[in-house]
């Protein structure tokens, strides 16, 4: 393949999940994507049921289908009584095509979000964040299939009277500079930090450190910097951003100041807008001097500068994204282009960036990708 042509899976709501949300999406789409043109080619589709996030683990896996090919996995983003499940694809390497390995049941509700995690002891786990239930569940990947969950259970509330009523996983981050697992709990305004301990072949969870936000924030998803020293929190109930700093303490259970808060941010832009389901996504600049975050309420991309001194961020511009429903976004492994899902518009949008300075400019918008929600790119 080309040096200037890379894989990009999507994935999509297929049905509704409970009340009006969901979808109509067609399963797992598959992009060509050329970096030089911006030109973005659907190839395939695999039908599945509400892959609604998708985690690809690029030939680390090689011995659960005695094969060198990328395994990506996915869950069904269902109601704890429709009996969500967590799947295995390996990548044909030809075509890009997905071949089911196996399916494991999930116990627990709304599976929104996966993520792969491969920590100092040498566990493989795969972890999904349940957000009606509220508790995470690692799957073991030491042998041929997805064995021995370990469930990592939250209980509690925080302000708001319908979103934070009891606990809401959301997603999982692991921080391979300090060996830390950090889970951002949207009901409870929590980002529990946890380590895995292992003795006899047995792995438990020991909680290590709680950041707690301010009350009615909704933590949503994490990401980190390239060296693993600033994260990046998206507040989804009030579009906000909180920054924490490793410290550079590592492995160390007793102390509990793995993470200082420099501090939570407001979308530094006035708004009128309710943002009960407002945050969804944020990136950072592989540089680490450009924040990126897609709010739903008002169909925007906000893009700010990092201060990695005074550890202060400021607002640079907003963006309409051209579409309904941003969800999750995506920049590119050149680093030029951002792209975007839109749930509800059935539409992608392509931006380029500016090297210089990071500022977004409009190129293209893709149509007819049904209820496209989650980004994850092959790397080839």
């Amino acid at each position: 393949m080309e040096n200037n042509i890379q894989i990009l899976y999507c994935g999509s709501y297929t049905e509704i999940v409970d009340g009006n949300f969901g979808g109509h999406g067609e399963g797992i789409y598959c992009f060509q994507f050329n970096t030089v043109n911006g030109n973005l080619q659907l190839l395939h589709t695999q039908k599945e049921i509400n892959p609604s996030y998708l985690c690809i683990v690029n030939k680390e896996l090689q011995y659960i289908n005695n094969s060198e090919a990328p395994i990506l996995f996915t869950s069904t983003e269902l109601l704890a009584s429709k009996n969500p499940s967590l799947q295995s694809y390996s990548i044909n390497k030809n075509n890009y095509t997905l071949n089911l390995i196996n399916s494991q049941v999930i116990e627990g509700g709304c599976p929104c979000h996966v993520a792969y995690i491969n920590n100092d002891i040498s566990n493989k786990l795969i972890a999904v964040s349940c957000y009606e239930t509220g508790n995470v569940i690692l799957y073991n990947l030491d042998k041929k299939v997805l064995l021995d969950p370990l469930t990592i259970q939250h209980k509690g509330h925080s302000q708001h009277p319908t979103r934070q009523s009891s606990a809401h996983a959301h997603c999982v981050y692991f921080d391979h500079a300090l060996n830390k697992i950090l889970v951002a709990d949207l009901g409870l305004d929590e980002v529990r930090v946890y380590t895995i301990q292992q003795e006899n072949s047995i792995s438990t969870a020991v909680l290590h450190q709680i950041i707690n936000l301010p009350a009615g924030s909704g933590p949503r998803h994490i990401c980190f910097d390239t060296k693993f020293k600033h994260g990046f929190i998206i507040n989804e109930l009030t579009g906000s951003v909180t920054i924490i700093k490793n410290n550079g303490i590592k492995n160390n259970i007793e102390n509990a100041d793995s993470y200082d808060i420099i501090g939570t941010f407001p979308m530094l832009e006035p708004s009128t807008l309710h943002c009960d389901y407002g945050g969804a996504a944020i990136r950072v600049s592989d540089n680490g001097n450009y924040i990126y975050t897609s709010i739903r309420s008002d169909n925007t991309i906000r893009l700010y500068t990092f201060d990695k001194v005074n550890g202060t961020i400021k607002h640079i511009d907003t963006y309409k994204t051209l579409g309904t429903t941003p969800r999750d976004f995506i920049i590119d492994p050149t680093g030029k282009w951002l792209l975007i899902t839109h749930q509800d518009s059935d539409t992608i949008t392509i931006f380029s960036i500016n090297p210089n300075n990071g500022t977004l400019r409009f190129f293209n918008i893709v149509e007819n990708i049904k209820s496209p929600v989650s980004l994850a790119w092959l790397i080839i």
